[in-house]
């Protein structure tokens, strides 16, 4: 009996992947429990096995006894529930360790059956998983025994079982489905920074990347859209946009509702809310059908957008105005306009000559240091530049307006927080003002 048990504790233990220790004291546990059954006592029994050669000791008040012999079959079948709840147990517990730290992993599993809407996958020799209507694409019909790709979602331990849910409408497949199918992706040279889905219908997926001599979309797509293929047609022909990523929500809206072109933004920072403007024939291709485009753009952005139509004379006019009009449409509720004591025509100061004004000014000492009548700004008035953007660039003495153009494009995306794209804007609305400044004063 002895070889019996130590080739029954080596099945199991490979078989399942559970340790030799768990099994031989769930069988020491079942032994008790069938002598308790068969001696109708529930103290003084004590059965121990040798984690060697198997051999069987078991003690009844004192007084040895063979549990082959004394135990009948109404107990030996006791005690058999007992061992096999502790393998059970004892299984949960490895398969609950070896998925939990897997969410958000894609899985290749097969199709084993239906169970209500829906899927039960398994998903190797011992797991399974289960996938609800819900996370499943409207696209796409599966049949048992089809391959299928999925991503953990969850993973639930259960007084009787382990539950893993998994997904084939969760953003992360199609993040993972790039990292398969593009190379730049799985060796992070271009980073995936934000997906926004809607499974079965529209995918919109923001790249960015260090490396200046690498098109970050551009390998996403591949030539003649042969990568970004490889992926919609594992999605049943979802269709994916790729944009480029930018710091800059002023840079990234655009992208984010791309195909449609913007003729204009205002945004509400307090709210993060965006209205955009868009001239009538781009504006249900800004919207999407069912207002799909200008949602997942949206989640994109993390920004509220609202989608405004405005006329080729209303575009003209907002690009005719004049200096105060556009730098209030700049700056916002951040433009300082400082009056004059004595009521004397204001006189016209580039308001870029104090980009790192310290504190907050009075107006006697404004007028004093620049004039009558002047707009004062800071570092932080400038487009996509945050109050630690603002520090970086002074730790960099770009600290006037002569040493930002003289730093230029390349010299601005070096600081940290900024790239290419978002310092040529910076340097464009310099220029802007700069000029509208300039005609003013003539």
């Amino acid at each position: 009996m002895s070889e019996e048990i130590l080739r029954f504790v080596d099945t199991i233990h490979r078989d399942r992947q559970v340790s030799k220790e768990v099994i031989f004291t769930g069988i020491e546990l079942a032994l008790v429990s069938a002598a308790q059954k068969s001696f109708d006592q529930e103290e003084g029994i004590e059965v121990n096995i040798d984690r060697d050669s198997g051999t069987i000791s078991a003690i009844c008040d004192g007084v040895g006894f063979d549990p082959r012999e004394v135990l009948g079959r109404i107990a030996a079948g006791a005690g058999k529930q007992v061992l096999f709840q502790k393998i059970r147990e004892a299984e949960r517990e490895v398969i609950y360790k070896e998925y939990v730290d897997r969410v958000g992993e894609m899985f290749n599993g097969t199709v084993a059956s239906r169970k209500g809407g829906g899927l039960v996958i398994t998903l190797g020799s011992r797991a399974e998983g289960f996938m609800p209507r819900g996370e499943q694409s409207h696209l796409e019909e599966w049949k048992e025994g089809d391959r299928i790709k999925v991503v953990l979602k969850e993973v639930n331990l259960q007084p009787t079982r382990v539950q893993l849910l998994v997904s084939r409408g969760s953003p992360d497949l199609v993040r993972r489905l790039f990292e398969q199918e593009i190379p730049e992706v799985a060796d992070y040279v271009v980073e995936i920074k934000v997906v926004a889905r809607e499974a079965g219908n529209r995918t919109k997926i923001a790249v960015a990347t260090l490396d200046s001599n690498v098109d970050c979309v551009g390998a996403c797509i591949g030539v003649k859209g042969s990568r970004i293929r490889n992926v919609t047609d594992e999605l049943n022909g979802e269709k994916i946009d790729v944009v480029r990523w930018n710091e800059s929500v002023e840079v990234l809206i655009p992208e984010a509702l791309k195909p449609a072109e913007i003729a204009s933004i205002a945004l509400d920072y307090d709210t993060m809310t965006a209205n955009v403007y868009v001239t009538e024939d781009q504006q249900s291709l800004a919207i999407g059908r069912k207002g799909q485009n200008v949602r997942l753009a949206s989640k994109l952005s993390g920004w509220e957008l609202n989608i405004c139509a405005i006329t080729e004379e209303e575009l003209a006019q907002l690009r005719a105005r004049g200096i105060e009009s556009r730098v209030e449409q700049i700056f916002g509720e951040r433009l300082a306009q400082v009056a004059g004591a004595n009521g004397s025509e204001t006189e016209v100061v580039n308001p870029l000559d104090q980009l790192f004004d310290k504190g907050e000014p009075t107006a006697e000492e404004i007028a004093e240091e620049y004039g009558e009548d002047a707009v004062v700004m800071g570092l932080e008035d400038l487009p996509g530049v945050t109050e630690e953007i603002a520090d970086k660039l002074v730790e960099a003495q770009l600290d006037s307006t002569e040493a930002l153009l003289e730093a230029d494009v390349k010299g601005l995306a070096q600081i940290e927080g900024l790239d290419e794209d978002s310092a040529r804007l910076i340097i464009e609305k310099i220029q802007e003002i700069m000029e509208s400044v300039d005609s003013e004063e003539e």
